[in-house]
């Protein structure tokens, strides 16, 4: 019959996905950038002779970011800081979201869901807009709304001229919230929502349950289950993030054929499927102890 070690034990495994997930983002931040110093490079690439570096150099140091505040949630795991886990556990799902967004548009829309010029053209609207709330965000306002949409324009035009594309039409700026960058991961929208109200927003209950930011009911099967399903949500996304981050082009390789030199497109699915299987059965098991009914395979 289930038990509340079987809650434990999610939690536990959870842990060890999340540390085993993490291990690949790192090692195809690596891929993507093998020196480290891309914020020091980016300035000297020649994009007309590599062009995909833009996509590396963004990669990479996304996979960075999701990094290191995932090492921040393992830590909250360990010290028990439920808080601290869901606040750092947001900014990793906006860097997948990112990366999900990115090269599905780049490498698997194209002739697939969409045509490639449009494809194109929802990438670099999403990026455009990106860049402008960010350059607003940043400078607080000292760079002006026409001024920005002008760099923006410039830069559409070049690319397009390189491209052998149809001068592009001016357009106005759009607004960009932060939760855009989750609507491509499934429940991306609902998790960051929930996370944003209820750990970052100063609208937790306090006294309530742990899931809603509460700090009352510690060391309780609630809580320890908290722990587990957000670290349960947040592997699949990692991994999902991995997978799609091993399309980016290196070397001229987006690492699709499968005689590739790295293979991480089929190390990343293989995880991605380990993971989802192993976590199947000890979520049922720790569920169970809630509904009262055996756990998985009893």
């Amino acid at each position: 019959m289930a038990s509340v070690g079987d809650v434990t034990h999610y939690r536990a495994s959870m842990a060890t996905l999340l540390t085993e997930s993490v291990a690949t983002t790192r090692k195809l931040e690596r891929w993507c950038d093998p020196t480290g110093e891309w914020t020091e490079a980016a300035t000297r690439i020649d994009l007309n002779a590599d062009p995909a570096a833009t996509f590396r150099i963004m990669c990479a140091l996304l996979l960075r970011k999701a990094r290191l505040h995932t090492d921040a949630v393992l830590l909250a795991n360990e010290t028990n800081n439920m808080h601290s886990l869901a606040v750092q556990m947001r900014p990793v799902l906006e860097c997948a979201g990112q990366i999900v967004f990115t090269f599905h548009n780049l490498i698997i829309a194209p002739d697939l869901t969409m045509e490639p010029d449009r494809a194109a053209q929802v990438l670099g609207e999403y990026m455009d807009a990106d860049y402008y709330r960010t350059v607003i965000r940043v400078t607080r306002g000292e760079v002006g709304h026409d001024e920005l949409l002008e760099q923006i324009w410039e830069a559409q035009q070049e690319a397009a001229a390189k491209l052998g594309m149809p001068k592009p039409q001016k357009r106005k700026g759009r607004s960009f919230r932060q939760v855009e960058k989750v609507r491509m991961l499934v429940g991306g929208k609902n998790w960051y929502d929930y996370l944003s109200d209820y750990f970052c927003h100063g609208r937790a209950d306090w006294t309530g349950a742990s899931w809603r930011g509460g700090v009352v009911s510690m060391d309780t099967v609630p809580y320890e289950f908290t722990f587990a399903g957000h670290m349960d949500y947040l592997a699949e996304q990692l991994g999902v993030m991995n997978a799609y981050a091993a399309l980016c082009p290196v070397d001229g390789d987006s690492g699709l054929a499968g005689d590739s030199e790295h293979g991480w497109v089929e190390a990343t699915l293989t995880q991605l499927t380990r993971g989802r299987k192993e976590t199947k059965g000890v979520r049922a098991a720790a569920v169970s102890v809630f509904s009262g009914g055996p756990a998985a395979g009893e």
